[in-house]
């Protein structure tokens, strides 16, 4: 029972983590993996981003590799946001 409670609320996470997602690349604002991790407490944002795509919740998302800062220099990351009209 412990572990059928345990999957729920993981869903259930999942599902709010998204909802969260979709409404701030609504927004047109831009969401990198770094960002969804601070605001979301999503690692896996490439897959949530593909999930709300799939399930219609959002338009196509532009995505764009990014050079960002590092403590050990520069590295690139994939960005999302909303293609502009």
């Amino acid at each position: 029972m412990q572990t059928v409670f345990k999957l729920t609320q993981q869903m259930t996470n999942i599902e709010t983590q998204k909802q969260s997602i979709a409404d701030y690349i609504l927004l047109g604002l831009p969401l990198t993996p770094k960002d969804a991790m601070d605001k979301f407490g999503c690692t896996k944002i490439s897959t949530r981003i593909g999930e709300l795509e799939r399930e219609n919740r959002i338009p196509t998302v532009k995505r764009e590799m990014i050079e960002v800062e590092t403590r050990f220099g520069k590295t690139r990351v994939m960005k999302y946001q909303l293609p502009r009209p």
